[in-house]
């Protein structure tokens, strides 16, 4: 149903609102004045302009919102576009290739058919090459006394990938936590979807449960290893076969703790790195998968021998790629040009998201010339075009395509801004994008039907294993008047502390949270601001570590990019420090009743316990985030203590639990690498340039 335009209400008031507002005022301007009666000769002429007035505020009100966005354009005051959403696209192929597939950028999926299917449709961010691994390297490691999460003595038996029946332990004879075989690869498989194929010793390993074995497969992310477990949830999304979900069930593993010939699926992120490792006195640097003998859970039988495995091949069955809410359109033909100045055309796919570099407008010369085009170029005024300048100038929110005007002078000569485009010949643009909004926020598996043109016969399946989030609809009409009175006041100039927290969030949509103090040993006179950022960080659920919250050279650079545009528009005199935030690592300490049943079998209890355990864990991260936690899920506070009536509610509603029995905060700082936790405490206090961040927890559950 097309609705009417809006009309904005400017000033509500009629003709007898003004009449009894300038009666009100004629006691503080003329007290001499005593007569104020309708037969009053002053009285009539108040009515009189009253009415002119009132005549003039008919015609206000009825300005059309295109006038009135023009009228806020003279302030400076710009509708905020819409944003994209994002997520990770995860391609599977038809079968195991001998060489390298390409899925190309700007591949597009949409949702399964429905009325909004035609808009809701994503594009891949940049190529996504699915590579044949190549297993290069086999290393050995078993643990020490006291460590079971680093490397221990590492041997290289590499020899046994090229036997056709090695017999290879993977942990020691008796193997403790913290035994690992490391698989190196010659290329970096960020983003690939490995299928790791093992012929296993059968029952070499005893003493586990073969559905739940003691092991975990991790990857090298540039400073931990972190666990490539899967997802159950992900799991139920991916194109398995009825036989494959049966042997794999939500491991994705059915070697039975390598203990049977069969099958390991690795979905290997994005952020894997190249790690080098010294093998007895060899640096040998790959891609390093491991999987290691771990304890998850107490009560979890462990090995009383190792598993053997005979043989290793890999094979790669698809790729996981960023894609965002966005859709191309290309070549779309805007009209022919009759040769006058200040030409308008509109694209039809408004509003427009922001340009790429091989977007432009093109003329087409006249036919007979074999298609010839000629590129322009978009300027964001035509006030320093000449007449002989291809410029346009491009409206984001209407899709209006504009050329340069001509202005005549007082002296009656005319000048002209930007050149016309010849008559007759036609107009097109080469290539947009459209798209943005909440709308694209999507849950995870909708994105299933590709809609490319490319031919990708090798790809079987396509989906979303993460929600897509991020989309932002265009900002309003009623927005931009609450934003509006922001701009007369400052000017687009930092000022106050809130002018500088305000102006950051405006400009980088890559900080979550900002916060801005006097800094106490300023120059005398000089006024000194500290200005700290929380980036947007990794989602919520997922331990951070101080490399994951200072970004590197990525860190660095938001950093002097924030001072580089606040020194712009802050007082000469001030002196200005743009810094990341201070981070506060915190475990929490906490003791949870939980439900008894007593119909439940052993391992049935323990994996209830296990999933309280997660649960609670989960929460405790998803709180303690700095860029997405906090009692509002938009980061923790700056400065904002810890409570245990922040944690006791979120513990206490976790399903299985009666009652939280305690609750302790144990700070934790980090030297030479490791983690040194600090005394319990029943209260966390910050200082103003702090935030908190979470670490390892200690939930320890009791049957009252």
């Amino acid at each position: 149903m097309t609705t009417a335009p809006v009309t904005p209400f400017i000033d509500p008031r009629h003709f007898q609102d003004i009449v009894d507002e300038a009666k009100r005022r004629i006691v503080q301007y003329c007290p001499e004045w005593t007569d104020h009666n309708v037969g009053d000769p002053g009285v009539a002429l108040i009515e009189l302009f009253a009415w002119m007035t009132d005549l003039i505020r008919y015609r206000l009100n009825n300005v059309p919102e295109r006038d009135f966005r023009q009228f806020l354009k003279l302030i400076g005051a710009q509708p905020r576009p819409a944003v994209p959403a994002s997520t990770e696209l995860t391609f599977w192929l038809s079968a195991p290739q001998t060489d390298g597939k390409l899925i190309p950028k700007g591949t597009e999926v949409t949702i399964q058919q429905s009325t909004a299917a035609e808009r809701v449709t994503f594009s891949t961010d940049q190529d996504l090459w699915i590579r044949v691994p190549s297993l290069s390297y086999c290393v050995t490691s078993w643990a020490r006394d006291g460590r079971d999460d680093d490397e221990g003595e590492l041997r290289d038996v590499s020899a046994s990938l090229e036997l056709n029946n090695a017999q290879l332990s993977v942990f020691q004879a008796r193997p403790r936590p913290g035994d690992a075989v490391y698989l190196g690869f010659q290329e970096n498989l960020g983003g690939q979807v490995l299928r790791l194929n093992l012929r296993c010793a059968t029952a070499q390993g005893f003493n586990i449960i073969p559905e739940d074995p003691p092991i975990i497969w991790e990857f090298w992310d540039g400073s931990a290893w972190l666990s490539l477990m899967p997802d159950p949830e992900h799991v139920a999304l991916l194109p398995l076969t009825d036989g494959e979900r049966t042997a794999m069930g939500n491991r994705l593993d059915a070697t039975a703790g390598l203990n049977e010939s069969g099958s390991v699926i690795l979905l290997l992120p994005r952020t894997s790195s190249m790690k080098v490792l010294n093998v007895s006195g060899n640096h040998i640097e790959a891609c390093w998968l491991r999987c290691r003998a771990y304890h998850r859970h107490p009560a979890q039988p462990f090995y009383d021998s190792s598993p053997v495995v005979q043989g290793f091949t890999t094979e790669s069955i698809g790729g996981m790629v960023s894609a965002s809410h966005v859709f191309t359109v290309l070549d779309e033909e805007l009209g022919r040009s009759d040769g006058t100045s200040g030409q308008v055309f509109r694209l039809q796919h408004a509003p427009i998201l922001p340009r790429t570099p091989n977007t432009d407008v093109e003329t087409v010369l006249a036919e007979g010339l074999d298609g010839m085009m000629e590129p322009w170029a978009e300027v964001i005024t035509f006030g320093n075009s000449g007449p002989g300048d291809s410029h346009f100038m491009l409206d984001d929110l209407s899709g209006e395509v504009r050329f340069g005007p001509s202005v005549r002078d007082a002296g009656g000569q005319e000048h002209r801004y930007g050149r016309v485009p010849p008559a007759g010949r036609i107009i097109r643009f080469s290539q947009y994008r459209g798209g943005g909004g909440s709308m694209g926020n999507v849950g995870r598996g909708t994105l299933v039907l590709p809609r490319s043109s490319s031919n990708l016969d090798y790809v079987n399946a396509v989906t979303n294993l993460r929600p897509a989030v991020g989309g932002r609809d265009g900002e309003t009409l009623e927005e931009l008047l609450l934003r509006g009175p922001d701009l007369v006041r400052t000017r687009d100039v930092a000022v106050t502390r809130g002018d500088f927290e305000r102006l950051v969030r405006q400009q980088f949509p890559q900080v979550a949270n900002v916060h801005c103090v006097a800094t106490p040993d300023a120059s005398a006179g000089v006024p000194g601001i500290r200005v700290m950022l929380v980036p947007v960080l990794p989602a919520p659920g997922l331990l951070l570590r101080p490399n994951d919250v200072s970004l590197g050279q990525q860190g660095r650079e938001l950093c002097r990019g924030v001072k580089s545009y606040l020194e712009e528009r802050a007082p000469l005199t001030t002196e200005l420090t743009v810094t990341l935030a201070d981070y506060v690592w915190v475990s929490v300490t906490t003791q949870l009743a939980i439900q008894r049943y007593a119909d439940l079998a052993p391992f049935e209890l323990e994996a209830m316990r296990v999933r309280i355990r997660e649960e609670a864990s989960v929460r405790l991260n998803n709180l303690l985030h700095p860029s997405q936690g906090g009692p509002s899920a938009r980061g923790w506070p700056f400065g904002r203590s810890l409570t245990q009536a922040d944690v006791f509610g979120l513990l206490q509603s976790v399903p299985g639990v009666r009652y939280v029995d305690h609750v302790g905060f144990r700070p934790v700082r980090f030297a030479g690498g490791r983690a040194v936790l600090g005394h319990e405490e029943a209260l966390l206090t910050l200082d103003p340039s702090e935030v908190l961040c979470s670490y390892e927890h200690r939930i320890t559950l009791v049957e009252p």
